[in-house]
């Protein structure tokens, strides 16, 4: 488990430490919601194309202006590197090496210095000058929550913030959906359709009829018998690289990370702002 944040430093801002704790748990894994982190890689890519969306949402988007969503479909070396599992030598030509162990965790932890700790950064900042601190509510009652004895360990929502908590709940559904395929063309489009929500109306509104007249899209997406299953795996994973990923990021990014924290007597409020 990742090591206690302790509200010492922003004891007003208990959001900030919460989001501390959300950004560590990416690289520690072993959550209720983030189950693997990126020190010890991941079983399979579908495992970090997973991580990828958490993270997302856990660094206010700003990871994918580092690190593009597509790297997972097109970088050999950073894929080999992120994928632990046996599934790792299948995206190795008979041309290429595979990095040992330690070169896979050297990389790794490059990532994490050089693209994920930035992104976190700028993420915090962003939280700190939009959100507000713990205040009275608006009548004058006097709040009767010390902000020093929130746990940042056991908030429900992201950051406090309830709306990225239901984004990344909407997101992480969908490429539930997407790994295990579609009974029909019905349930295809009906996913399609949610996926509004899910990407906070950022996905391309013309995927849909794009889908429809692609028939290798619907044979692989849909939930049929094809000759080998990894082809299926492969281009659902291809399928929410390339589409899905990109627009839960611009999701992300339009969504606001200033709403403001009220204390009320019943305990925390919070306004959309």
């Amino acid at each position: 488990m990742p090591e206690a944040i302790h509200a010492d430093e922003a004891p007003t801002r208990p959001a900030l430490l919460t989001l501390l704790h959300d950004q560590r748990v990416l690289l520690e894994g072993d959550d209720d919601r983030v189950e693997y982190g990126l020190r010890d890689g991941f079983p399979d890519r579908r495992a970090a194309i997973d991580w990828y969306q958490r993270a997302t949402v856990r660094t206010l988007g700003y990871l994918a202006d580092a690190w593009s969503p597509v790297d997972l479909a097109r970088d050999r070396v950073l894929i080999t590197a992120l994928v632990t599992g046996p599934e790792r030598r299948t995206f190795v030509d008979d041309s290429s090496e595979l990095l040992g162990a330690d070169a896979a965790r050297d990389y790794r932890d490059r990532l994490e210095r050089n693209l994920v700790l930035p992104a976190s950064h700028r993420a915090y900042n962003d939280l700190r000058r939009r959100s507000g601190e713990y205040i009275e509510t608006q009548d004058g009652d006097e709040t009767d929550v010390n902000p020093a004895d929130i746990d940042p360990s056991g908030q429900d929502h992201v950051a406090m913030r309830p709306g990225f908590q239901q984004a990344d709940d909407r997101q992480h559904r969908a490429l539930a959906r997407l790994w295990g395929g579609f009974d029909d063309d019905r349930a295809l489009m009906d996913w399609l359709h949610e996926l509004n929500a899910a990407t906070n109306g950022a996905v391309d509104e013309e995927l849909p009829a794009q889908v429809g007249r692609d028939e290798v899209a619907r044979q692989f997406l849909l939930d049929v018998d094809v000759d080998d299953e990894s082809h299926a795996r492969r281009y659902r994973e291809r399928f929410a690289v390339h589409t899905l990923l990109p627009a839960f990021v611009r999701g992300i990014k339009r969504m606001s990370a200033g709403e403001l924290a009220q204390q009320s007597k019943d305990g925390l409020t919070f306004a959309q702002g």
